[in-house]
């Protein structure tokens, strides 16, 4: 069913759904969204604060990449069988517009013998690939399947970890906002969506400037000197010195360990003091 919302009026009745499309001088084709600030779109909860203020809490990473080819349908289906209510999704815009979930920005690792490059390849070259155990999925299939208490960690990788990106990284980064916020209203887009990112991502100020909530996912040796009030999750290894969860700890804000894989690691850093938990083995490690 299309969600873009765009309607076409029949002189005869009845109105149809439609995609459109901006043509680039350049080539390739950009999908386009309404915006849509309706009250009847919004959530009546707003499902970050309840997943950031629950007990411990649980996001699956790049949809359970560790136990299944990472961002596939099997993974998808296992993470939220296995009780997840938010995902992590790594996302790049490919050369007609979509929004591909992936984390490398070529396909070299998930699909041996291929070498495409995903801002310069389209949707229908890259749908058309395999990896173990299945396609690639874009962001609009998981919107598609995920019921609306479901929250989206979504990392932006051309901006998630630098400043300021290409004039191509800024229009994506722009795009992306505007998809959430015409799929999800744009007040509803903030109650379901977290902005991921690493310390030098200028799309957490960004983010933060269009009322989203941000994580920020750091290593031991970036803690020192950096100004954690900007964010509102902080990410730190699991395995970190007991010292710097302490630095995080001081805060109050949720933190989150990564990337776990086992029971044991899960046990360590919620006893160090993590409050939330990546994890990457549906099967092992789930809510």
């Amino acid at each position: 069913m299309l969600k873009s919302g765009f309607m076409v009026r029949h002189r005869d009745g009845g109105d149809a759904a439609v995609r459109v499309f901006l043509r680039r001088r350049e080539g390739g084709d950009v999908e386009v969204f309404p915006r849509m600030d309706s009250p009847a779109v919004v959530p009546e909860r707003d499902y970050v604060a309840e997943l950031l203020g629950r007990g411990a809490f649980y996001v699956a990473h790049r949809l359970g990449g560790t136990e299944y080819p990472e961002f596939t349908q099997k993974g998808l289906t296992e993470s939220l069988k296995a009780g997840f209510k938010a995902l992590e999704l790594s996302v790049r815009r490919c050369s007609t517009g979509e929004f591909v979930l992936i984390h490398d920005w070529v396909t070299t690792r998930t699909v041996p013998g291929t070498d495409y490059q995903i801002w310069n390849t389209p949707w229908s070259v890259l749908s058309s690939l395999q990896q173990a155990s299945g396609g690639f999925l874009r962001l609009t299939d998981v919107l598609d399947q995920v019921g609306d208490d479901i929250v989206l960690a979504i990392d932006h990788k051309v901006t998630s970890s630098k400043e300021v990106g290409s004039t191509g990284d800024m229009e994506s980064e722009a795009a992306l906002f505007d998809l959430l916020e015409a799929r999800l209203g744009v007040e509803g887009a903030k109650r379901r969506v977290i902005v991921k990112h690493f310390i030098k991502g200028g799309v957490s100020q960004r983010g933060r400037e269009r009322g989203y909530k941000t994580m920020c996912m750091m290593y031991p040796n970036e803690v020192a000197g950096a100004d954690l009030s900007s964010f509102d999750v902080l990410g730190m290894e699991w395995n970190a010195d007991q010292s710097v969860w302490d630095v995080l700890k001081a805060t109050g804000k949720p933190l989150i360990a990564h990337i776990i894989t086992t029971k044991q690691q899960a046990d360590t850093a919620l006893a160090k003091g993590a409050t939330g938990l990546m994890a990457s083995v549906p099967s092992v490690v789930h809510p």
